[in-house]
């Protein structure tokens, strides 16, 4: 059973109710709640859930949108849960213990959280820019994506520290609250955690039942597109690891697509796949609601249902 994120239709509507009642109408089940939604819009999706037996699969942090910011210019990313202004950091962690009680309060199977960034220049978009001029693979974007690589290298340890100190408090209440706290790989090439930083956080907190990895299909697949990172690598490595996933297609540095109107390759996922796994769509719009269902179907064909 696939799961539906609200990042797709949460402009669209003032109320949980009007919300969920286009996301059923499509046939889902399970939703997730995505990170802009107010606290209006979640007491009516909790009420609403609880009447007609509607799954929350999964809350991504942070939500509810915080009392006084508008959800439109809210992002996960707005406070830093690797920050080394420490008002900010705290700030991120409360945020986040804010979310977890919320999934906890709708049973939802795991938080998502973005781990932060290394605070320095994003050059991901210039990046994608040199891609799509065909520049893949030349010195000059060689020497380019080398250079990304290395001063983020340079630059990511005391940031890599703040997270570590931030999850030591996050994982500590989700075990008191028996949920999984899920760390999600990136699209922006600063942005934590790299590959590697994946495993440095799961062997940090070894001993720790709660802590999970969160894949994100399209995020992944464009660190590939782009020469980051080979996308197989993450689940090779995690897949042992791996809560749930996002699932949306990609088309050369462009992702949250509709399954089916890119070009990824969904059998890629069947190996890594287990029966518990999460599934979430999460796609973006301009994706229409004929889209959505086709790409249920698509992905039916391609057997991502059957795990």
């Amino acid at each position: 059973m696939f799961s539906l994120s609200t990042s797709w239709n949460w402009a669209k509507h003032k109320n949980g109710r009007d919300l969920i009642e286009e996301i059923r109408g499509l046939g889902f089940q399970s939703l997730e709640l995505g990170f802009s939604l107010s606290e209006n819009m979640i007491d009516d999706i909790t009420k609403i859930s609880r009447r007609n037996s509607l799954k929350i699969s999964s809350v991504h942090n942070f939500c509810p949108v915080p009392k006084g910011y508008a959800a439109d210019g809210f992002l996960p990313d707005t406070f830093s849960l690797s920050s080394l202004d420490e008002h900010q950091r705290k700030k991120a962690v409360d945020l986040t213990l804010n979310s977890m009680e919320l999934a906890k309060k709708v049973n939802a199977g795991a938080l998502i959280i973005h781990a932060g960034r290394v605070d320095i220049p994003s050059r991901t978009k210039d990046l994608i820019k040199m891609y799509k001029q065909g520049e893949k693979n030349k010195p000059g974007y060689m020497e380019f994506l080398s250079n990304i690589k290395l001063v983020r290298e340079q630059n990511k340890a005391l940031y890599i520290s703040a997270v570590k100190r931030s999850l030591t408090q996050l994982i500590k209440r989700a075990g008191v609250l028996d949920l999984m706290l899920c760390v999600e790989n990136r699209y922006y090439s600063r942005e934590i955690p790299s590959i590697t930083e994946i495993g440095e956080f799961i062997e940090e907190f070894s001993g720790c039942k709660n802590l999970g990895y969160w894949h994100d299909v399209g995020h992944a697949q464009v660190n590939d597109n782009l020469g980051l990172e080979k996308h197989s690598a993450f689940l090779e490595r995690y897949h042992q690891y791996m809560v749930g996933m996002h699932i949306h297609d990609v088309d050369g540095g462009q992702d949250h697509l509709a399954p089916g109107t890119g070009n990824f390759d969904f059998t890629s996922l069947k190996p890594y796949l287990k029966r518990n796994t999460i599934k979430v769509l999460e796609i973006h719009q301009p994706a229409t609601a004929e889209q959505i269902k086709a790409a249920v179907c698509y992905l039916n064909d391609m057997g991502l249902d059957n795990n």
